[in-house]
Protein backbone atom coordinates (compact mmCIF):
# COMPACT_ATOMS: atom_id res chain seq x y z
CA UNK A 1 0.00 0.00 0.00
CA UNK A 2 1.01 3.31 -1.06
CA UNK A 3 2.21 5.52 2.36
CA UNK A 4 -0.09 7.49 2.82
CA UNK A 5 -0.09 6.90 6.71
CA UNK A 6 3.13 9.61 7.03
CA UNK A 7 1.19 12.24 5.03
CA UNK A 8 -2.11 11.65 7.05
CA UNK A 9 -0.23 11.60 10.48
CA UNK A 10 1.39 14.87 8.81
CA UNK A 11 -2.15 16.68 8.34
CA UNK A 12 -3.63 15.40 10.98
CA UNK A 13 -4.43 18.45 12.57
CA UNK A 14 -7.00 18.79 9.71
CA UNK A 15 -9.22 18.39 12.83
CA UNK A 16 -11.67 19.92 14.29
CA UNK A 17 -15.51 18.77 13.11
CA UNK A 18 -17.43 21.77 14.18
CA UNK A 19 -20.82 21.94 16.05
CA UNK A 20 -22.19 25.35 15.40
CA UNK A 21 -24.46 27.47 17.67
CA UNK A 22 -25.18 30.52 19.10
CA UNK A 23 -25.08 29.77 23.11
CA UNK A 24 -22.56 31.45 25.12
CA UNK A 25 -19.01 29.41 25.48
CA UNK A 26 -18.03 31.41 28.79
CA UNK A 27 -19.24 30.47 32.03
CA UNK A 28 -22.32 28.21 33.21
CA UNK A 29 -24.12 27.67 36.33
CA UNK A 30 -24.33 24.07 36.11
CA UNK A 31 -20.88 22.48 37.28
CA UNK A 32 -21.02 19.32 35.13
CA UNK A 33 -22.03 21.52 31.78
CA UNK A 34 -19.27 20.80 30.02
CA UNK A 35 -18.84 22.95 26.40
CA UNK A 36 -15.65 21.56 24.67
CA UNK A 37 -14.42 17.97 24.13
CA UNK A 38 -10.85 18.07 22.61
CA UNK A 39 -7.76 16.45 22.77
CA UNK A 40 -4.16 17.27 23.40
CA UNK A 41 -1.22 15.43 21.77
CA UNK A 42 1.97 14.22 24.34
CA UNK A 43 4.67 12.20 22.50
CA UNK A 44 2.67 9.38 20.44
CA UNK A 45 -0.46 9.50 22.26
CA UNK A 46 -3.61 11.71 21.89
CA UNK A 47 -5.23 12.66 25.40
CA UNK A 48 -9.28 13.29 25.11
CA UNK A 49 -11.28 14.97 27.60
CA UNK A 50 -13.72 17.66 28.56
CA UNK A 51 -13.46 21.35 29.71
CA UNK A 52 -16.15 23.59 30.64
CA UNK A 53 -15.77 26.99 28.91
CA UNK A 54 -13.86 29.40 27.56
CA UNK A 55 -12.79 31.10 31.14
CA UNK A 56 -10.94 27.48 31.98
CA UNK A 57 -7.19 28.81 32.81
CA UNK A 58 -5.69 26.03 32.11
CA UNK A 59 -6.74 22.06 30.70
CA UNK A 60 -5.01 19.10 31.93
CA UNK A 61 -4.71 15.64 30.74
CA UNK A 62 -5.34 13.98 34.44
CA UNK A 63 -8.59 13.01 33.58
CA UNK A 64 -8.12 12.37 29.87
CA UNK A 65 -8.85 8.73 27.62
CA UNK A 66 -5.82 7.84 26.01
CA UNK A 67 -5.64 6.86 22.01
CA UNK A 68 -2.87 6.72 19.34
CA UNK A 69 -1.44 10.11 18.28
CA UNK A 70 -3.60 10.48 14.93
CA UNK A 71 -7.56 10.19 16.40
CA UNK A 72 -10.22 12.23 15.40
CA UNK A 73 -13.26 13.75 17.21
CA UNK A 74 -16.89 13.67 15.63
CA UNK A 75 -20.42 14.67 17.46
CA UNK A 76 -23.60 13.95 16.34
CA UNK A 77 -26.96 13.22 18.31
CA UNK A 78 -25.44 14.55 21.84
CA UNK A 79 -22.78 11.70 21.25
CA UNK A 80 -18.84 12.17 20.98
CA UNK A 81 -16.94 9.32 18.66
CA UNK A 82 -13.49 8.97 18.39
CA UNK A 83 -11.93 7.56 15.10
CA UNK A 84 -8.61 6.07 16.14
CA UNK A 85 -7.03 5.71 12.53
CA UNK A 86 -3.86 4.18 13.27
CA UNK A 87 -5.66 1.31 15.07
CA UNK A 88 -8.41 1.11 13.15
CA UNK A 89 -11.36 1.80 16.12
CA UNK A 90 -14.21 3.52 16.44
CA UNK A 91 -15.30 4.62 19.89
CA UNK A 92 -18.88 6.12 20.99
CA UNK A 93 -18.94 8.43 24.35
CA UNK A 94 -21.56 9.80 26.19
CA UNK A 95 -20.71 12.75 28.71
CA UNK A 96 -21.96 12.24 32.27
CA UNK A 97 -21.12 14.23 35.28
CA UNK A 98 -17.81 16.03 33.47
CA UNK A 99 -16.88 12.55 32.62
CA UNK A 100 -16.76 10.90 28.53
CA UNK A 101 -18.45 7.35 29.56
CA UNK A 102 -18.54 4.87 26.91
CA UNK A 103 -21.38 3.70 25.21
CA UNK A 104 -21.51 -0.09 22.86
CA UNK A 105 -18.42 -1.89 22.13
CA UNK A 106 -15.53 -0.92 20.15
CA UNK A 107 -15.95 -1.44 16.92
CA UNK A 108 -13.15 -2.59 14.88
CA UNK A 109 -11.64 -2.04 11.22
CA UNK A 110 -9.73 -4.07 9.27
CA UNK A 111 -5.90 -3.58 10.21
CA UNK A 112 -4.38 -0.99 7.76
CA UNK A 113 -8.23 0.68 6.48
CA UNK A 114 -7.17 3.94 7.78
CA UNK A 115 -10.08 5.35 8.75
CA UNK A 116 -9.76 8.77 8.84
CA UNK A 117 -13.52 10.21 8.52
CA UNK A 118 -17.12 9.99 9.73
CA UNK A 119 -20.53 11.52 7.70
CA UNK A 120 -23.28 11.21 9.28
CA UNK A 121 -26.57 10.55 7.43
CA UNK A 122 -29.03 9.58 10.38
CA UNK A 123 -29.47 7.50 13.65
CA UNK A 124 -29.00 4.50 12.03
CA UNK A 125 -26.72 5.54 8.89
CA UNK A 126 -23.07 7.05 8.88
CA UNK A 127 -19.92 6.42 6.43
CA UNK A 128 -16.61 5.87 7.62
CA UNK A 129 -14.38 7.03 4.64
CA UNK A 130 -11.31 4.27 4.63
CA UNK A 131 -7.91 5.25 3.20
CA UNK A 132 -5.73 2.50 3.58
CA UNK A 133 -8.83 0.10 2.11
CA UNK A 134 -10.27 2.48 -1.33
CA UNK A 135 -14.20 1.50 0.64
CA UNK A 136 -16.87 3.30 2.56
CA UNK A 137 -18.07 1.83 5.43
CA UNK A 138 -21.57 2.02 6.84
CA UNK A 139 -22.23 1.39 10.03
CA UNK A 140 -25.00 2.40 12.69
CA UNK A 141 -24.08 5.05 15.10
CA UNK A 142 -26.55 4.20 17.50
CA UNK A 143 -25.79 0.36 17.71
CA UNK A 144 -22.40 0.39 16.47
CA UNK A 145 -22.45 -2.13 13.87
CA UNK A 146 -21.17 -2.59 10.51
CA UNK A 147 -24.42 -2.75 7.98
CA UNK A 148 -22.22 -2.27 4.60
CA UNK A 149 -19.28 -1.68 2.43
CA UNK A 150 -19.08 1.02 -0.98
CA UNK A 151 -16.06 -0.78 -2.54
CA UNK A 152 -14.87 2.67 -4.89
CA UNK A 153 -11.85 0.46 -6.84
CA UNK A 154 -13.59 1.39 -10.04
CA UNK A 155 -13.08 4.99 -9.69
CA UNK A 156 -9.05 4.76 -9.09
CA UNK A 157 -7.45 6.58 -11.76
CA UNK A 158 -4.44 4.07 -11.35
CA UNK A 159 -6.34 0.95 -11.98
CA UNK A 160 -4.85 0.16 -15.23
CA UNK A 161 -1.54 -0.06 -13.85
CA UNK A 162 -3.35 -2.02 -10.58
CA UNK A 163 -3.67 0.69 -8.44
CA UNK A 164 -7.11 0.15 -7.55
CA UNK A 165 -7.48 2.83 -4.23
CA UNK A 166 -8.39 6.10 -5.13
CA UNK A 167 -7.76 6.90 -1.31
CA UNK A 168 -11.52 8.10 -0.17
CA UNK A 169 -11.13 11.18 2.32
CA UNK A 170 -13.71 13.91 4.19
CA UNK A 171 -17.41 13.88 2.27
CA UNK A 172 -20.63 16.02 3.15
CA UNK A 173 -24.25 15.09 2.29
CA UNK A 174 -26.54 17.32 0.41
CA UNK A 175 -29.79 16.92 -0.68
CA UNK A 176 -29.86 13.01 -0.69
CA UNK A 177 -26.07 12.77 -2.30
CA UNK A 178 -22.92 12.00 -0.30
CA UNK A 179 -19.97 13.99 -1.76
CA UNK A 180 -16.59 12.10 -1.32
CA UNK A 181 -13.40 13.24 -2.04
CA UNK A 182 -10.91 11.63 -3.56
CA UNK A 183 -7.51 11.68 -3.31
CA UNK A 184 -6.48 9.41 -5.77
CA UNK A 185 -2.65 9.45 -4.88
CA UNK A 186 -0.34 7.89 -7.76
CA UNK A 187 2.58 7.57 -5.27
CA UNK A 188 3.98 8.94 -1.90
CA UNK A 189 2.79 12.75 -1.75
CA UNK A 190 2.15 12.43 -5.87
CA UNK A 191 -1.62 12.72 -6.21
CA UNK A 192 -2.26 12.81 -9.94
CA UNK A 193 -3.44 16.08 -10.84
CA UNK A 194 -7.16 16.99 -11.15
CA UNK A 195 -9.83 17.10 -8.42
CA UNK A 196 -11.80 14.06 -8.24
CA UNK A 197 -15.38 13.64 -6.00
CA UNK A 198 -17.50 10.78 -6.23
CA UNK A 199 -21.46 11.03 -5.63
CA UNK A 200 -23.18 8.68 -3.82
CA UNK A 201 -26.80 7.90 -3.81
CA UNK A 202 -27.57 8.04 -0.01
CA UNK A 203 -31.17 6.04 -0.09
CA UNK A 204 -29.68 3.21 -2.50
CA UNK A 205 -25.41 3.52 -1.55
CA UNK A 206 -24.96 3.53 -5.04
CA UNK A 207 -22.68 5.45 -6.93
CA UNK A 208 -24.52 7.95 -9.33
CA UNK A 209 -20.61 9.28 -11.24
CA UNK A 210 -17.13 10.84 -10.35
CA UNK A 211 -16.69 14.17 -11.35
CA UNK A 212 -13.49 15.90 -12.19
CA UNK A 213 -11.75 19.05 -12.56
CA UNK A 214 -8.60 20.05 -13.73
CA UNK A 215 -8.26 23.63 -12.34
CA UNK A 216 -7.14 21.55 -9.00
CA UNK A 217 -5.88 18.59 -7.76
CA UNK A 218 -6.50 16.48 -4.68
CA UNK A 219 -10.09 17.51 -3.48
CA UNK A 220 -9.99 17.45 0.36
CA UNK A 221 -7.40 15.99 2.40
CA UNK A 222 -7.81 12.48 3.58
CA UNK A 223 -9.25 13.59 7.41
CA UNK A 224 -11.65 16.75 7.68
CA UNK A 225 -10.41 19.83 7.51
CA UNK A 226 -13.10 22.18 7.24
CA UNK A 227 -14.47 20.93 3.84
CA UNK A 228 -16.38 20.37 2.09
CA UNK A 229 -18.98 22.84 3.29
CA UNK A 230 -22.24 24.22 2.22
CA UNK A 231 -23.14 27.97 2.54
CA UNK A 232 -26.57 29.34 2.90
CA UNK A 233 -27.25 29.35 -0.40
CA UNK A 234 -27.05 25.71 -0.30
CA UNK A 235 -23.93 25.88 -2.39
CA UNK A 236 -21.20 23.26 -1.87
CA UNK A 237 -17.45 24.13 -1.59
CA UNK A 238 -14.64 21.76 -1.69
CA UNK A 239 -10.70 22.88 -1.10
CA UNK A 240 -8.39 21.40 -3.30
CA UNK A 241 -5.05 20.77 -0.96
CA UNK A 242 -2.79 20.55 -4.66
CA UNK A 243 -0.26 17.93 -3.11
CA UNK A 244 0.47 20.16 -0.37
CA UNK A 245 2.67 22.31 -2.20
CA UNK A 246 5.41 19.71 -3.19
CA UNK A 247 4.55 19.42 -6.95
CA UNK A 248 4.17 22.56 -9.08
CA UNK A 249 1.56 20.85 -11.65
CA UNK A 250 -0.80 20.28 -8.41
CA UNK A 251 -2.98 23.14 -8.19
CA UNK A 252 -4.27 24.05 -4.83
CA UNK A 253 -7.94 26.05 -4.84
CA UNK A 254 -11.56 26.81 -3.75
CA UNK A 255 -14.37 24.68 -6.24
CA UNK A 256 -17.97 25.17 -6.01
CA UNK A 257 -20.84 22.88 -7.07
CA UNK A 258 -23.63 25.04 -6.99
CA UNK A 259 -27.21 24.35 -5.22
CA UNK A 260 -29.29 22.28 -7.65
CA UNK A 261 -26.04 20.95 -9.90
CA UNK A 262 -24.21 18.15 -9.54
CA UNK A 263 -20.77 18.98 -11.72
CA UNK A 264 -18.09 21.87 -10.82
CA UNK A 265 -19.17 24.84 -11.72
CA UNK A 266 -16.62 26.11 -14.68
CA UNK A 267 -17.47 29.82 -13.83
CA UNK A 268 -15.69 29.45 -10.31
CA UNK A 269 -12.18 28.50 -8.94
CA UNK A 270 -9.83 30.75 -5.80
CA UNK A 271 -6.68 29.85 -5.27
CA UNK A 272 -4.66 31.24 -2.89
CA UNK A 273 -1.00 30.27 -3.57
CA UNK A 274 -1.48 32.94 -6.92
CA UNK A 275 -1.94 36.13 -3.84
CA UNK A 276 0.36 38.47 -2.82
CA UNK A 277 0.19 38.36 0.86
CA UNK A 278 1.68 41.42 3.04
CA UNK A 279 2.97 40.82 6.49
CA UNK A 280 4.12 37.24 5.80
CA UNK A 281 7.88 36.04 4.81
CA UNK A 282 7.97 35.78 1.06
CA UNK A 283 4.69 37.25 0.86
CA UNK A 284 2.97 33.90 -0.51
CA UNK A 285 1.45 31.29 0.86
CA UNK A 286 1.20 27.67 -0.60
CA UNK A 287 -1.78 25.85 0.37
CA UNK A 288 -4.71 26.02 3.34
CA UNK A 289 -4.33 23.35 6.19
CA UNK A 290 -7.65 23.57 8.95
CA UNK A 291 -10.23 26.11 8.12
CA UNK A 292 -13.83 26.74 9.53
CA UNK A 293 -16.60 28.52 7.89
CA UNK A 294 -18.75 30.71 9.98
CA UNK A 295 -21.40 32.48 7.02
CA UNK A 296 -21.54 34.79 4.78
CA UNK A 297 -18.54 33.41 2.50
CA UNK A 298 -15.92 33.94 5.20
CA UNK A 299 -13.83 30.94 6.52
CA UNK A 300 -11.16 31.30 9.26
CA UNK A 301 -7.93 28.70 8.92
CA UNK A 302 -3.82 27.96 8.82
CA UNK A 303 -2.25 28.99 5.43
CA UNK A 304 1.07 27.65 5.19
CA UNK A 305 3.58 29.67 4.48
CA UNK A 306 7.29 28.48 3.12
CA UNK A 307 8.89 31.53 3.93
CA UNK A 308 9.43 30.18 7.33
CA UNK A 309 9.36 26.65 7.04
CA UNK A 310 13.70 25.47 7.84
CA UNK A 311 15.30 23.40 5.01
CA UNK A 312 14.47 20.04 5.59
CA UNK A 313 11.01 21.12 6.98
CA UNK A 314 10.98 20.56 10.49
CA UNK A 315 7.07 19.87 10.60
CA UNK A 316 7.11 19.32 14.23
CA UNK A 317 9.27 22.66 15.44
CA UNK A 318 8.54 25.08 12.22
CA UNK A 319 5.74 27.36 13.04
CA UNK A 320 4.97 27.76 9.41
CA UNK A 321 0.92 27.75 9.95
CA UNK A 322 -0.26 31.04 9.91
CA UNK A 323 -3.89 31.94 11.11
CA UNK A 324 -5.95 33.81 7.64
CA UNK A 325 -9.18 35.22 7.53
CA UNK A 326 -10.85 33.86 4.34
CA UNK A 327 -13.86 35.16 1.95
CA UNK A 328 -14.30 32.36 -0.66
CA UNK A 329 -17.40 35.14 -2.12
CA UNK A 330 -14.58 37.88 -3.00
CA UNK A 331 -11.80 35.64 -2.88
CA UNK A 332 -10.20 37.24 -0.74
CA UNK A 333 -7.66 36.46 2.46
CA UNK A 334 -6.29 38.73 5.44
CA UNK A 335 -3.74 37.76 8.11
CA UNK A 336 -5.13 37.87 11.50
CA UNK A 337 -3.19 39.25 14.26
CA UNK A 338 -1.82 35.73 16.01
CA UNK A 339 1.64 34.20 15.86
CA UNK A 340 2.56 30.81 13.73
CA UNK A 341 2.02 27.50 14.93
CA UNK A 342 3.20 24.28 14.01
CA UNK A 343 1.62 21.83 11.73
CA UNK A 344 0.94 19.72 14.82
CA UNK A 345 -0.57 22.45 16.85
CA UNK A 346 -3.31 23.93 14.17
CA UNK A 347 -6.93 23.31 15.41
CA UNK A 348 -9.73 25.21 15.74
CA UNK A 349 -13.67 25.37 16.53
CA UNK A 350 -16.57 27.87 15.85
CA UNK A 351 -18.18 28.38 19.43
CA UNK A 352 -20.49 31.27 19.37
CA UNK A 353 -19.47 34.09 17.79
CA UNK A 354 -15.65 33.18 18.89
CA UNK A 355 -13.34 30.82 16.82
CA UNK A 356 -11.19 29.36 19.13
CA UNK A 357 -7.45 28.50 17.87
CA UNK A 358 -5.21 26.15 18.96
CA UNK A 359 -1.75 26.54 18.87
CA UNK A 360 2.09 26.48 20.13
CA UNK A 361 3.19 30.14 18.99
CA UNK A 362 5.74 32.32 20.60
CA UNK A 363 3.21 33.18 23.11
CA UNK A 364 2.83 29.79 24.49
CA UNK A 365 0.56 26.77 23.55
CA UNK A 366 -3.20 26.46 23.88
CA UNK A 367 -6.70 28.08 22.89
CA UNK A 368 -6.44 31.71 21.58
CA UNK A 369 -9.60 33.29 20.87
CA UNK A 370 -10.90 35.71 18.10
CA UNK A 371 -14.45 37.22 18.13
CA UNK A 372 -14.92 37.44 14.52
CA UNK A 373 -18.93 39.70 15.27
CA UNK A 374 -16.72 42.52 16.96
CA UNK A 375 -13.29 41.82 15.41
CA UNK A 376 -11.38 41.48 18.93
CA UNK A 377 -8.30 39.18 19.73
CA UNK A 378 -7.88 37.36 23.13
CA UNK A 379 -4.41 35.72 23.13
CA UNK A 380 -3.26 32.74 25.04
CA UNK A 381 -6.76 32.77 27.26
CA UNK A 382 -6.24 28.55 27.84
CA UNK A 383 -3.30 26.58 28.68
CA UNK A 384 -3.04 23.52 27.53
CA UNK A 385 -1.39 20.35 28.90
CA UNK A 386 -0.04 18.78 25.72
CA UNK A 387 -0.26 20.56 22.26
CA UNK A 388 -3.56 21.09 20.76
CA UNK A 389 -4.59 18.93 18.17
CA UNK A 390 -8.69 18.39 18.30
CA UNK A 391 -11.41 20.30 19.18
CA UNK A 392 -15.27 20.49 18.87
CA UNK A 393 -17.67 22.76 20.73
CA UNK A 394 -20.70 20.29 22.11
CA UNK A 395 -24.04 23.29 22.22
Amino acid sequence: MKNQWFLLSLLATFLSFISCSKDDPFPTDEEDDMSFVHSVTVGDNAYVSLFKDLNVEQTSTQNSLVFAKESFLFTYGGNIYVLESMNARLYKYRVENGLLIQEKETMILPSGSLPAFLTFDSEEKAYISCVGLGKLYIINPTTMQKTGEIDLSEYAIGKESGDKNPEPGASVIRDGILYVGLAQDKSQFNPNTGAYVLLIDTKTDKSIKMISDNRATMATAYEYSGDPFIDEKGDLYIYCVGGFGYFANCTEGFLRIKKGETDFDQSYYFPIETISIPDIKGNKANYIYSKTYTGNGKLYGYFNVPGYVSNPPDYVNDKSMQTFEIDVYNKTVKKMNFDGTTGWSCSQCKAGDYMVFGMASTQGTGYYLYNYKEDKYEPLKIKTEGNPFKIQYLK
